[in-house]
């Protein structure tokens, strides 16, 4: 899917950031002799938790700068682009089938008006959008496309935060999409069959599909609580009227997320009996040596596939 906002420049340094409502990380990739090295893998709590819904935008941005600063006195960057990725929360989504013979705008005209009644609380002028299309396929028999849509204002406080610290704002995405593109930079199984992506946050559970190499299904749920995940994801993989899905003809599964537990993914393996696999976005990219006792490599990299997948958008 493409991103909210993007530039055209390649092979430059370059800084990935994940917000949650709870920290800031970072991804730093930088070039060297025509190489790039993993440079920084880092986190920072905010101060206190954001509420996107109801934090006034001078809080967050005041959050969000004390997380920054914190981790560039640890180690600066060497970056002047950085990239950020959002969590669910600020975003709008829906998968609808739309006519491929209708011009761009027209589209963007057509998507507005369907979030405006899936979502009439949100002003539809306000929004940013973009929009994947999906041919049909062996699953669902109509053209779809994917559309995520996003506050305006979210992305000039991001734009405002980039200036402000003399960054030159690249891309802004979606949590897991980005997530997406750090696995299939380290999984080859990804270009070939039925991928199954599952991304957990904080009060969301999302998933994608991707069908050699190319979404095909997005579905974000809200969470109540943890104990309905695996019913969640046992409906989404069975068939329906417009989606014919089958367990048997996914190819590999993986699953990424805030706060991931192995005991957890136990679990869910257990109650699924899906074969989760617990990736590690960094396992294609070589680190700088000071990052070779690097706990959030060793330990939970993991939760840093967001941050990673955005920062290797331009490597």
């Amino acid at each position: 899917m493409s991103q909210f906002w993007k530039s055209t420049s390649t092979a430059e340094n370059h800084a990935g950031f994940t917000i949650t409502g709870s920290k800031l990380q970072v991804v730093e990739v930088v070039n060297k002799d025509d190489q790039f090295v993993l440079e920084n893998v880092d986190e920072a709590y905010f101060n206190e938790p954001i509420n996107f819904e109801n934090d006034k935008e001078t809080k967050i941005s005041a959050l969000l700068q004390g997380a920054f600063n914190e981790l560039i006195i640890r180690h600066p960057l060497k970056s002047s682009s950085a990239s950020f990725t959002l969590p669910f929360e600020l975003f709008y989504t829906m998968q609808i089938p739309f006519d491929n013979s209708l011009l761009h705008q027209d589209l963007v005209e057509e998507f507005k008006w369907e979030l405006s009644v899936l979502y009439p609380f949100a002003a539809p002028q306000d929004l940013v959008i973009q929009y994947v299309e999906v041919d049909k396929n062996n699953l669902t028999d109509f053209n779809t496309a994917i559309v995520a849509a996003m506050p305006r204002k979210i992305l000039q406080l991001v734009d405002s935060f980039c200036k402000e610290n003399n960054l030159k704002l690249k891309f802004v995405d979606n949590i897991h999409i980005a997530s997406e593109r750090a696995l299939a930079a380290s999984s080859p199984i990804m270009d070939k069959g039925l991928a199954l992506s599952i991304y957990l946050g904080n009060k969301y559970l999302s998933i994608i599909f991707s069908l050699n190499g190319k979404p095909v299904r997005l579905k974000i749920i809200p969470l109540n609580y943890a104990g309905e995940i695996p019913a969640l994801i046992q409906k989404e993989i069975s068939p329906s009227e417009t989606f014919r899905i089958n367990k048997n003809m996914i190819d590999a599964c993986f699953i990424t997320g805030e706060g991931l537990s192995s005991s957890l993914v136990d679990t869910l393996r257990k109650n699924t009996k899906l074969e989760f696999i617990y990736f590690n976005p960094f396992e294609k990219i070589k680190p700088a040596p000071k990052l070779f006792d690097n706990k959030n490599i060793s330990d939970k990299a993991n939760s840093f596939s967001s941050a990673a997948g955005i920062a290797f958008r331009l490597a």
